[in-house]
């Protein structure tokens, strides 16, 4: 978690490759030269159990296909004294000084009380993760926000910590260096004078281990895999170094996503047996989805008909047997609407057109620019981001992602001011208007439409025909649907911030809403992409809207001060000037009318389809 605001700094994320780290400082905060506190020598005593318990930071497999562990010269523990004052910047650390089972660890631990044998001293494994970038260990303070509690990141020591075990390079090596988060709280055998004796014992491991193979349909071990995304399992969650339990109620700290990604030059494969490995928080978890990159294919496993259930200090083998190539469906159903799989688009490249759902989700205009130091668009340069991250910038008749209300035939006049005036209540349905004047408008045929449906008049002669939403249907998202704030990876690598939908089950328990985000928290956003490709759930891009007679693309702008915001219209006019919107992000998450002058997102309804393709459109063939 970070709570300082991100400007332009926010090029940290966006430049990054698929494998996110949190961009958060790597400098200590050093302790005030004024502040009274206490310097000891600790020698500590640490054990390691059999097999798979215990404490450890070489994990490897032995002859018997069982996971091994030793402590390792020079590994760091977190030495951290109970009810401090916590106005120091760092915690304390302590090393081992051999390898083995069993290994002594020596240093020095701050307090600023004196210590006695009625102290308590949380330990807290690996130490190194606390310390050297990217840091999977982060001090963070609590925050009541109505009934629930959310934490942001500290510059002080606190007891209370972040896990993040989101992303990692599917090795046993780097679980036990980096994510094998043990923890044991003890007193001091002895204390004498400036010299603390602790026998540590067993610590305490808090994380499962999953070993995964993977095989294609045909049954074929899987090789050459790039990354492998796992959804709905806890890889996030912030842990109470008093009580080494984690924090309940607490939805906004936790992350449900997991990435693994090889690094530079290197794949995963399950050839020959061979195991990729994740270590994950223990929970009970429903509809776990797997998904494995191979190239320019994506395979994908959802476990649905049963909770997988994972308990800390264990193993976990699993064959992810014949994985099922995923392919962009017709419509995703969330709290009974069939939505489509992208906003209504226009789009023009080479010398062809195309006017209908765009071909992901995550899909907004200018997916992919440069920008220079005022943010501005650039031909080229250093920053390439979406344009969530640029200033004002121009839409484009060639890549159009809002609409005026009604309008058909002066649509890609960008700076026109026309829109249809209906009625209270009253829907545009299936019906199209003539006549230039809005107001003095009659039914035609779709030949001599100049108003109605913009997607149903461009998709009503296709074999997947689709609408409007209805004011009704948006209603679902707004009052009655899951919704966490969620990003996804575009094609260019780019990344674009919106809300993720799913249903809200009756009897389920309370819906998840964590929306507003507040203005700049990107640290709250989750890494959807894989859900997104694997047609499980809804997401709409935070695009803003353009203002009437403008064709810049206002209020999508992530980093500005006053707060960005998606906002989708319907169908339905609330008066003959405004027509309800559905809009959401960090300042807002309502649904009312507003002016149907302004261009906003249109996320469209799949109303029939015949079982037959449409023809595909070549420049989106190879956008995944």
């Amino acid at each position: 978690m970070n709570k300082k605001e991100v400007f332009f700094s926010v090029a940290c994320a966006l430049m990054a490759a698929p494998l996110l780290w949190s961009c958060k400082d790597d400098l200590d905060n050093s302790v005030s030269e004024s502040a009274q506190h206490y310097t000891y020598n600790i020698v500590a005593d640490a054990n390691v159990a059999e097999e798979h318990s215990g404490a450890s930071r070489s994990l490897s497999i032995d002859a018997q296909n069982k996971v091994k562990s030793t402590w390792e010269q020079d590994d760091k523990i977190i030495a951290y004294v109970l009810n401090d004052a916590l106005s120091q910047g760092s915690y304390s650390y302590i090393s081992s000084l051999s390898s083995g089972a069993g290994a002594r660890f020596k240093g020095k631990i701050n307090s600023e009380s004196a210590i006695t044998t009625n102290s308590q001293i949380a330990f807290l494994y690996p130490g190194e993760a606390a310390v050297s970038a990217p840091k999977t260990i982060i001090p963070v303070t609590a925050t009541k926000d109505g009934n629930e509690v959310y934490h942001d990141e500290s510059d002080k020591i606190q007891k209370f910590v972040e896990l993040n075990l989101t992303a990692q390079d599917g090795t046993l090596e780097t679980i036990g260096k980096r994510f094998d988060y043990q923890w044991m709280k003890k007193s001091p055998k002895s204390v004498t004078q400036t010299d603390v004796n602790v026998n540590i014992g067993d610590l305490k491991r808090l994380v499962s281990i999953w070993a995964l193979r993977f095989t294609d349909e045909n049954n074929a071990p899987l090789k050459n895999i790039d990354s492998i995304y796992i959804s709905n399992i806890k890889t996030l969650d912030v842990l109470d170094l008093s009580t080494g339990e984690f924090v309940a109620n607490n939805p906004k700290d936790e992350s449900t996503n997991l990435v693994l990604t090889a690094g530079a030059g290197k794949t995963f494969s399950s050839e020959g047996g061979k195991y990729t490995y994740a270590a994950l928080l223990p929970g009970k978890y429903s509809n776990v989805l797997i998904m494995a990159y191979v190239g320019n294919k994506c395979y994908k496993k959802v476990y649905s008909t049963k909770p997988l259930t994972f308990t800390a200090d264990n193993v976990y083998r699993t064959d992810v047997l014949k994985m099922e190539e995923a392919k962009q469906a017709t419509s995703v159903n969330v709290q009974g609407v069939n939505w489509a799989t992208g906003n209504f688009i226009h789009y023009e490249e080479k010398g062809k057109e195309y006017w209908g759902i765009a071909p992901t989700q995550w899909w907004i205009s200018k997916r992919a620019i440069y920008i220079g130091s005022n943010r501005k668009e650039t031909q080229a340069g250093s920053m390439l981001v979406s344009s969530q991250f640029a200033d004002l910038p121009v839409q484009e008749v060639n890549d159009v992602d809002l609409w005026r209300f009604g309008a058909i035939k002066k649509a890609l006049e960008l700076t026109a001011g026309d829109y249809k005036r209906t009625r209270k209540g009253e829907d545009l349905g299936k019906t199209f208007w003539n006549n230039d004047l809005p107001l003095i408008t009659r039914k035609v045929d779709r030949e001599q439409a100049n108003y109605g449906d913009l997607v149903w008049y461009h998709t009503m002669n296709k074999h997947k025909k689709y609408r409007m939403p209805t004011k009704a249907e948006l209603e679902t998202l707004a009052e009655k649907a899951n919704v966490i704030p969620a990003f996804c990876y575009t094609d260019k690598g780019t990344i674009v911030y919106g809300a993720y939908f799913t249903t809200n089950q009756p009897g389920s328990g309370d819906r998840k809403k964590a929306f507003p985000t507040g203005v700049k928290a990107y640290y709250k956003y989750s890494n959807v992409t894989a859900l997104v490709k694997a047609n499980m759930g809804l997401f709409l891009p935070i695009a803003g809207n353009r203002a009437i007679y403008n064709k810049h693309m206002g209020l999508r702008d992530m980093t500005w001060g006053s707060g960005a915001f998606g906002e989708y219209q319907s169908s339905t006019s609330e008066s003959d000037q405004f027509v309800y919107m559905f809009r959401f992000g960090p300042k807002e998450f309502n649904l009312k009318g507003r002016t149907k002058g302004q261009a906003a997102s249109i996320r469209p309804v799949l109303d029939y389809d015949d079982g037959q393709a449409d023809a595909a459109f070549a420049p989106f063939t190879n956008i995944k």
